[in-house]
């Protein structure tokens, strides 16, 4: 277990690399969306980025727990709780982002602007957490990934093929 915390950061961006490809690769397989790829990848790397670091998050903050109350250290604590209720809500917003993300791949339109709006949400709720710790810039530049991805998805009318 010690060797999981200690390489955490680095499973996480792999495993958030590997999703964000295969996320996209099934949008693309299911859909065929008149889409750019990496555009496309872009926009999903940002959410996932943030989904998969908050799990991380949420098992870690479980684990210390579980850890004091076998040493019968544990209290429940408003920063316990704190840090918990952030993990959920980072979660359940990026999570909410892909599936709009699947939205606009099946075709939606409206879905682009969901995504800015959760975007622009997730960053206004993360940003005021650099002042505590500089990790708490990660959700809002995940989030500017996804909005620059979100503004070259579309390919222009001139890109598009015909179907046969």
């Amino acid at each position: 277990m010690k060797f999981l915390l200690q390489y955490i950061d680095q499973l996480v961006m792999g495993a958030t690399v590997l999703a964000s490809a295969w996320y996209c690769r099934r949008a693309y397989v299911t859909f065929r969306p008149p889409m750019r790829p990496g555009a496309l990848f872009a926009v999903i790397l940002g959410p996932m980025l943030v989904a998969l670091s908050m799990g991380a998050h949420l098992v870690e903050i479980l684990f210390h727990a579980l850890e004091r109350i076998e040493q019968d250290t544990f209290h429940f604590d408003f920063h316990f709780y704190a840090l918990l209720q952030m993990g959920v809500v980072f979660l359940g917003i990026s999570s909410y982002m892909l599936g709009q993300v699947w939205l606009l791949c099946r075709g939606r339109s409206r879905a682009g602007r969901q995504i800015w709006w959760a975007a622009l949400l997730l960053s206004g709720l993360s940003a005021p957490t650099v002042v505590f710790t500089p990790i708490g810039l990660l959700p809002t530049l995940a989030c500017v990934v996804s909005v620059v991805g979100l503004r070259l998805v579309y390919k222009p009318i001139e890109e598009l093929q015909p179907v046969a």
